[in-house]
C-alpha cells in the first residue's frame, strides 16, 4: 500500500503534503502527479514556523489547496493512561480534559487534548489514552499553515502511525528507531496499535556497532520487548504475538538482529521496505502520507 502511494497519481489531482515536527528537525515531504520532494531541517528553540517557510521556499512546489498530514515526534506531546469516564462520547472530551490536568505538565489553559485506545480483546479493559500538546506550540504551526492555504487534515503522532507498517492480522512487535528519537516498542494487529512504550538509553542506536551488540547492549531492549509481549497476551488477551520487525538505520542492522534473536524464541527480523527509494530515511513521511490516504 505504501509503496503505490509514490507511483500513482493523487486523488483528485490534489497535492499532499507532510510535516514531522520533532524537537530539533522538521522534515517536509510533497508529493505531486508527477513530483515527490522531500527535505529534513534542523530547527532550533522551536522554531517550527521558520523552519517550515524555508523547507517550502526551497520545495518550490505550489502547496496551495494541498493536503496536508502533521506529524509530532517525541517530546512534543504528552501521553497518560487514565480510566475511561462515563459519560457520552461527546462529553469524553471535556471530562478527560479536567482529569488530564493533574497528570500533564502542561498549564491547563495551553492543553490541546485528544484520547485513543488500543485494540484489545479484553471486555473489561476500560483504558484510553490521553494525548496533550502545548497550544503555544502546535497554534502557531497550524496558523501558519492554515495562511499558505493547506487544507489540515489531520495531527497525528509517532506511536498512532506506526501502526501502518503491518496490516496482518496476526499481532506483530514493531521496534522503531530513527535518529534524534527514543525507541518506540509498540505491539501491532491489523494496522491498528495495540500497546506502545518509548525505551530510553537508546538513542545512538543508530551508531551502535557489532561490538555493542556482542557486549549485550541489547539486553535491556530486549527485556523492554518481552514487556510488551507479556502485557499483549496477558492483559489485551491477544493472541500469541508471531515475531518482532526492526525499523531502524543501521549498518549493522544484522548483528542487531542475531542479538535479540538470542533472546527470543519467535523470529526476529528487519522489517522490509515497502518505501519508494526517496522515502527510505524518511519512514515517518511516508506513513503520514498513507494516513492520508485512509481520510481521503
Amino acid at each position: 500500500m505504501l509503496s503505490k502511494l509514490f507511483r500513482r497519481k493523487p486523488q483528485g489531482d490534489r497535492t499532499k503534503v507532510s510535516f514531522i515536527i520533532q524537537t530539533a528537525s522538521v522534515t517536509l515531504a510533497v508529493v505531486t502527479a508527477d513530483t515527490v520532494f522531500i527535505k529534513q531541517l534542523p530547527c532550533a528553540n522551536n522554531d517550527f514556523c521558520n523552519t517550515i517557510n524555508q523547507l517550502v521556499a526551497e520545495s518550490e512546489i505550489s502547496i496551495e489547496q494541498a493536503q496536508c498530514q502533521i506529524v509530532l515526534g517525541h517530546g512534543l506531546f504528552h501521553i497518560a493512561q487514565l480510566e475511561k469516564p462515563s459519560v457520552a462520547d461527546s462529553e469524553m472530551l471535556s471530562a478527560l480534559q479536567w482529569a488530564a490536568k493533574d497528570v500533564v505538565a502542561i498549564p491547563s489553559e495551553n492543553i490541546i487534548l485528544d484520547y485513543f485506545e488500543y485494540f484489545s480483546n479484553n471486555a473489561n479493559n476500560n483504558k484510553v489514552n490521553v494525548v496533550a500538546c502545548d497550544k503555544t506550540i502546535v497554534k502557531p504551526v497550524t496558523d501558519l499553515l492554515l495562511e499558505l492555504e493547506m487544507d489540515i487534515k489531520g495531527i497525528s503522532i509517532v506511536e498512532i502511525v506506526l501502526a501502518q507498517l503491518h496490516k496482518d492480522q496476526n499481532p506483530k512487535v514493531l521496534v522503531f528507531h530513527l535518529p534524534g528519537m527514543n525507541v518506540v516498542v509498540a505491539i501491532v494487529k491489523g494496522g491498528q496499535l495495540c500497546f506502545s512504550r518509548n525505551v530510553k538509553g537508546y538513542d545512538n542506536l543508530h551508531q551502535m556497532s557489532h561490538e555493542d551488540f556482542q557486549a549485550g547492549m541489547l539486553n535491556n531492549l530486549g527485556l523492554e520487548v518481552q514487556r510488551c509481549i507479556d502485557f499483549a497476551v496477558g492483559q489485551l488477551k491477544l493472541e500469541p504475538v508471531v515475531g518482532v520487525e526492526l525499523v531502524v538505520q543501521s549498518m549493522d542492522a544484522e548483528f542487531m538482529v542475531t542479538a535479540l534473536q538470542d533472546l527470543f524464541d519467535i523470529n526476529v527480523a528487519i522489517l522490509q521496505s515497502t518505501f519508494d527509494p526517496e522515502f527510505s530515511r524518511y519512514p515517518l513521511s511516508a506513513l503520514a502520507l498513507d494516513e492520508l490516504e485512509l481520510v481521503d
